[in-house]
């Protein structure tokens, strides 16, 4: 399948694809558009009025997870780190959520657009996930 959001990646939204492409479909592929308009034939995410989106004080990481019953623990603690990553009046939800919100706006700062920003999204939260494992 392939899958739209908008440009300008951040810890939710580039957070949502890595969750996306580990757990739900592991040949998702990813565009970015300029506003809200998904492109016709993708699954929205992360933009106004979608399923897969904010829903009351629920970051699009959080639906994500909920709408496709993901159960694994270390996704759950993910949801929180993300969610106060994403929603500035619930930065201090975790001790993580600042630094995630920092590594991430670096690292869209340093990459030359949003699918070179995606593929080290990706490590971030693949390192997340394992020192979440691991408990380190």
């Amino acid at each position: 399948m392939r899958y739209c959001t908008r440009t300008n990646l951040h810890a939710d939204r580039c957070g949502s694809a890595w969750l996306i492409k580990r757990f739900i479909d592991c040949e998702a592929e990813f565009t970015f558009v300029d506003g809200h308009t998904p492109l016709p034939e993708t699954v929205p995410f992360d933009m106004h009025g979608v399923e897969w989106g904010h829903h009351g004080n629920k970051c699009t990481f959080e639906t994500i997870v909920e709408l496709n019953g993901i159960t694994d623990p270390i996704v759950k603690q993910l949801a929180a780190i993300i969610h106060g990553a994403d929603i500035a009046s619930d930065s201090d939800e975790t001790l993580e959520s600042p630094g995630v919100q920092l590594m991430f706006n670096g690292m869209r700062l340093i990459s030359k657009d949003d699918a070179e920003a995606l593929e080290r999204g990706y490590m971030l939260m693949d390192a997340l996930y394992e020192g979440l494992k691991r408990g380190v």
